[in-house]
């Protein structure tokens, strides 16, 4: 079954152009596209694994970079055309956890302007009901085993570099956060609770 490139429709972003969210979505849809051509090629490359067991390895690899890139840049895309503004609780949750909501916005933007490309995650642990800010450098490779996803900025260049240089990211992060509909995020915590 192909996977299919999801639809955003987002409202105009304050500090982010229209042609810089054109440009990062069809970034997405290049992730989606690779994501179906690695899968048929593997059933293909399936029909006599032991000949194949070295493409299909390689591809296997890909497969956990490709699959992940489409599916961080959807919950990326996800959360933003909002105002914001945090409230609930999600809210409550994080102010409990480090003290403020204040301390853990400063945190989370303090990964965000690590050097580098990659990403910068919100998830929350079940088991041990915390929350962890986490860097991701590439789309496989950081994550913290079993914890979903509530929030993802994409920290790559291409998700700023048509309306911000490098050394301007920190306003790419105000811009990301100004932007964000919290209810889609508070969703998902609500959703991990069950």
């Amino acid at each position: 079954m192909p996977y299919t490139e999801q639809v955003f429709n987002l409202p105009e972003l304050h500090g982010l152009s229209t042609k810089q969210i054109e440009v990062h979505l069809k970034l997405y849809a290049g992730y989606v596209k690779n994501v179906n051509a690695i899968t048929a090629k593997l059933a293909e490359l399936m029909g006599d694994s032991e000949k194949n067991a070295l493409s299909l390895a390689e591809l296997k690899r890909r497969f956990g970079f490709e699959f992940n890139g489409m599916r961080l840049h959807e919950l990326y895309f996800e959360a933003l055309g909002g105002d914001g503004q945090i409230v609930g609780s999600l809210a409550d949750a994080l102010a409990k956890q480090w003290g403020s909501l204040e301390a853990w916005h400063n945190e989370f933007h303090a990964i965000g302007m690590m050097r580098g490309i990659g990403w910068v995650l919100l998830t929350f642990d079940v088991k041990s009901q915390t929350f962890h800010n986490v860097w991701v450098s590439d789309h496989e490779l950081g994550h913290l085993a079993g914890l979903p996803v509530l929030m993802a900025m994409d920290m790559w260049e291409h998700a700023f570099m048509v309306d911000y240089v490098p050394a301007e990211k920190g306003n790419y992060v105000t811009a990301y956060m100004k932007n964000l509909n919290w209810s889609k995020i508070e969703e998902r915590y609500t959703q991990v609770q069950k």
